[in-house]
C-alpha cells in the first residue's frame, strides 16, 4: 500500500457496526488494492466502530477513523479533508462495492480515462417486501439524470466546487451533483454497481422519513428551484412507472406496492411542506 492512495472512499456514520461489517468486508475483496476507507463516525455513535475498524486493520484495510460527523453533508466534506487520494468515492454505510467497481472508478477518473465524475448504478436489497419494491424503484430509475446523484469525483474538482454543502440536509448528494453538471464537467457512469442493503424496510418508515426531510428542503428548492419542482412533481415519477409498465407483469406485487409505497410517501412529504409553511405564517414560527 502506498502513503497516497490513489483513491478515498469516503462513508460517514453513525451507529453503523453492523452495515460497516458488510461494508469494509466488500472493500476488502475488492480487485484493486490502491485505496483507502475514511470513516467519519457521528460523536453520540456507542456500536463497537472503533472495534470493527481496528479488526480489518488488523486484516491490511487502510483505515482512517474520525468522530467529526455531524451531518451527512458535514461528514463527507470533512473526510475528504482528510483523504490522501486524488480521486473520491462518496458512499454510504448501508452500501457494498462490488469487486470491480473501485478499480473502474480508478480508470474513469484516471489522467486517461476522460471523466471529472461519475454516477453509480445501485441495486437494493433487503428482507421485507417494501425493499424489494424499492429494488424495483431503483431498476426503473437507472439512467434518471434527474433523480440519480454522482458518487465519485477528482478530488481538485471537489475542492474547486468548495465540496458538499454542509448547510443541506435534503438532497445533499443531488446538490453537489447538479454543481458539478453546472459547471459542465464530464460525467461518466460505471458498468460496476453498488449494493444498497435497504434491510427490513417498513412502509411507516420510509414514509417518517420523507416527512423529516420535507421540513429541510427549503434550502434545496432556493438553490436548484427547477430540480425541486421535478422531484416534487408527482407526475414525473408516476410517469416514469408507467413508462416502465412491463413491470406490471414481470413483478406485479412489486409494481403495485411500488404505487403504494411512492403514494404514501409523496403523501408525507406534502404534510410536512404544509406544515412548514403553516408554521411560517404563525406569529412567531420559524423563518
Amino acid at each position: 500500500m502506498t502513503s497516497h492512495p490513489v483513491v478515498s472512499v469516503i462513508v460517514p456514520a453513525y451507529n453503523s457496526a453492523p452495515l460497516l461489517r458488510d461494508f469494509l468486508g466488500a472493500c476488502a475483496a475488492s480487485e484493486f488494492r490502491d485505496f483507502e476507507v475514511i470513516i467519519n463516525d457521528d460523536p453520540r455513535s456507542a456500536d463497537g466502530t472503533p472495534a470493527l475498524v481496528e479488526e480489518f486493520r488488523a486484516g491490511g484495510l487502510d483505515i482512517t477513523y474520525l468522530r467529526e460527523n455531524r451531518s451527512i453533508a458535514h461528514g463527507r466534506k470533512r473526510g475528504a479533508v482528510e483523504a490522501r487520494g486524488s480521486l473520491l468515492l462518496h458512499l454510504d454505510s448501508d452500501m457494498k462495492v462490488t469487486p470491480g467497481l473501485i478499480g473502474e472508478c480508478a480508470r474513469l477518473l484516471g489522467d486517461d480515462g476522460g471523466h471529472d465524475a461519475v454516477v453509480i448504478p445501485e441495486e437494493s436489497f433487503g428482507t421485507t417486501f417494501w425493499a424489494r419494491c424499492k429494488w424495483l424503484e431503483k431498476k426503473i430509475y437507472d439512467g434518471v439524470e434527474q433523480i440519480e446523484s454522482l458518487r465519485g469525483v477528482r478530488r481538485d474538482v471537489y475542492e474547486k466546487l468548495g465540496g458538499h454543502d454542509e448547510r443541506m440536509i435534503f438532497s445533499e448528494d443531488k446538490d453537489f451533483d447538479l454543481r458539478v453538471r453546472k459547471a459542465g464537467y464530464r460525467i461518466g457512469r460505471t458498468r460496476a454497481f453498488l449494493y444498497h442493503n435497504e434491510g427490513e424496510l417498513r412502509l411507516q418508515k420510509t414514509m417518517r422519513k420523507k416527512l423529516g426531510y420535507s421540513h429541510t428542503a427549503d434550502l434545496f428548492a432556493r438553490e436548484h428551484p427547477e430540480a425541486f419542482r421535478w422531484q416534487t412533481n408527482i407526475f414525473n415519477r408516476f410517469g416514469l412507472y408507467l413508462k416502465n409498465f412491463p413491470y406490471a407483469f414481470s413483478h406485479p406485487l412489486l409494481y403495485g406496492g411500488l404505487w403504494v409505497m411512492k403514494t404514501g410517501e409523496f403523501g408525507s412529504g406534502a404534510i410536512g411542506r404544509l406544515r412548514q409553511l403553516a408554521a411560517r405564517r404563525t406569529p412567531g414560527g420559524p423563518a
